[in-house]
Parts: C-alpha cells; structure tokens; sequence
C-alpha cells in the first residue's frame, strides 16, 4: 500500500529545496529529483585548482520575513557583502552553494542526484515518474523509459519552465500551453583566476560601472551585464584574485549555440577592456546557464490542479533567489492545505 501523500519535486534548486523542505518539515514523505551532481541549481560553485568562482546566482537579497528566516537559520553559512547596505546583498560562504547545502540540511526528504526525470504518468494509483542517469541521457529528453519511480500521491515541477514545459506536454497536461508560453533567457558566464591581484582593477578603475567586488555593467558597447570580484566575497581567499563576469541577455542569446573556446575569448578581450587588466589569466573558463533569466515574470507564484501536480520555479516570481524560494515555498503550503 502506498502513501497517497507522498510527495516527487523534480528539481533540487531553491524552489525545489524550499518546497521539500516545508512538506519534510510537515511530516510528509518527499523524493527530490535532480539532474545536477549537487542541489542548487545556479546556487552554483565551481573549485578547480584552487580557484572558487560563484558562477551562478551572484547574491540574494531578502525582502521578505520567510526567506530573512531562512538566512538567519543558515548561520554562518551566509554572510553580507555589502553589510552597511539596507538591503545587503546576502552570499553563501564559502560560496553560494552553501545555501543550497543549508536546504538540504534543513531537510528534505530522499534526495536522488544525477537522476533526470524523462517523464511523468497519471494512473490510477498516482503519479509515476520516469528517470534516467542524467550523464547517459540528453537534455530535454522525453522517454517512457528507465527506472520507475511511485507511485506518488502529488507532483511538483521545480525547474525552468521550457523543461517543465516538454514533461506537461508529453502528458497532455492542460499546463504545458501556459508555461510553454514563458520566455526564458540565456546567460554566458565567465571565469578567470589570476595568482596575484590585479592592481588596475580598482574602485577608481571601476568606478563608471560600480564598486570594486561587484558591478552592474551597463557600457552598450560590451557584452557584460555584470562583473564581480569572487576574492572580495566572504569566506573567499584574497588569492589567487577569481573574477565571474556575466554577459547580458542580448550577447547570450546571439552567441547562445558558438564554441566554448569562441566565447572564451570574446568575453576575456571584453572583460580586459572594461577592468583594464590586461594579464593572462592562469585559469579560464565559461559556463552556459541556458535558461538564466526570464523575459517577464509569470503572473502568479505557482501552478497546481486537482490531480496532484504543481509546477513552481523562480521564473514564477521575477527570477531571484528569494522569489525561488518564495514560489516553492507557497506551493507546499498549497500542497499542505489539502492534505
């Protein structure tokens, strides 16, 4: 006999840790399903060779009592950047993906990685999911194979809306038009580590895009949107001196299918250009988030019907971080409501 209560979150970013979190909180029976090696999402942090570089989501920021709450209870995990700001930009430490590790030891239920979910089935006893290593399997795939899991009473889609979209579709679920319907935007990362700081880049070299850790750049003629400092972070080593650039949405998308190498190079002359650090870096290397940002966010913080399914995600509430948590949050609460 099984739990008609139990509950699948595919996707192991904020929203998905946020909402296993409340339903584990409540007593209910939760399988989070990711295709990363580790949860987060772009709660992401890259360590190779010495070098650490929060390529992903850059900060969070915490409007709202619920997520100030959950900061508060990661502790030492989180500290922030900018501490005389009122609204402080909040980071993990050592690095973001800490705030994805203090979900996950929040609680979360069974938590399966590298696993991606190919497809989803409403039958009589439930909802039954289809899901494959996510090394052999390629992005978007949508297969009525590979090990089963369920059944499960309820269902909640926590990733990016284009993938929610292929699983609703293949279901013939009245959700797939409305969250196909989401634009979602791409962003091109760039990472560099230097043995030593780099003295040209300064507040005063800095100062026509913003202060020395971190910069909204918003110079028409280059690709960035955004420069940081990863050394200036807390938790991070002065040294080696590790700089993320993001390119903006427009760059990404038209450069969106080029070669890593190709991109490497434009977005490291570019990123010369604006710091004024001319020095050859002794690490580089770029990332491709393919769905970064939301064109519009949706009008509402999540989806559910009457069956058992609901699809949340920060595309939900204006793609930050607490807007993650936010909208899977509010989702098990939801899901909780009718238990």
């Amino acid at each position: 006999m099984h739990d008609t209560n139990a509950v699948a979150v595919i996707g192991a970013g904020m929203a998905g840790l946020a909402c296993a979190n409340r339903l584990h909180a409540a007593g209910i029976a939760v399988t989070l399903f990711d295709k990363a090696r580790r949860p987060g999402g772009r709660l992401a942090t890259r360590r190779i060779d010495g070098f650490t570089f929060d390529h992903g989501a850059q900060f969070a920021t915490a409007r709202g009592s619920d997520f100030r709450n959950f900061l508060s209870e990661a502790g030492e995990r989180v500290a922030a950047w900018d501490p005389a700001e009122l609204h402080p930009r909040w980071v993990g430490v050592p690095g973001m993906s800490s705030l994805a590790q203090a979900a996950v030891e929040r609680g979360v239920g069974a938590l399966w990685l590298q696993r991606q979910v190919t497809f989803l089935s409403r039958r009589a006893d439930g909802w039954h999911i289809r899901h494959q290593d996510a090394a052999a399997t390629r992005p978007g795939m949508i297969a009525e194979a590979g090990e089963q899991a369920g059944p499960f009473g309820r269902v909640v889609l926590a990733i990016p809306a284009p993938q929610a979209a292929g699983l609703l579709a293949a279901t013939g679920h009245r959700f797939a038009g409305a969250v196909g319907a989401v634009v979602m935007e791409p962003c091109w990362a760039l990472m560099l580590g230097f043995a030593e700081r780099q003295p040209g880049a300064d507040r005063q070299t800095l100062e026509a895009t913003g202060p020395d850790h971190g910069a909204d750049v918003q110079q028409p003629e280059q690709p960035f949107s955004w420069i940081a400092r990863d050394s200036s972070r807390p938790g991070h080593p002065a040294l080696p001196d590790c700089w993320v650039g993001h390119a903006g949405t427009d760059w990404s998308r038209r450069h969106l299918e080029d070669e890593p190498d190709a991109v490497s190079i434009s977005l490291r002359d570019a990123f010369a250009h604006v710091t004024g650090i001319a020095a050859s870096p002794i690490h580089t290397a770029v990332h491709r988030w393919r769905f970064a940002r939301n064109a519009a966010p949706f009008s509402q913080p999540f989806l559910r019907d009457d069956d058992g399914l609901a699809v949340c995600g920060d595309w939900c509430l204006g793609g930050k971080v607490e807007g993650a948590f936010d909208s899977g949050s509010a989702v098990a609460g939801a899901l909780l409501s009718v238990v």
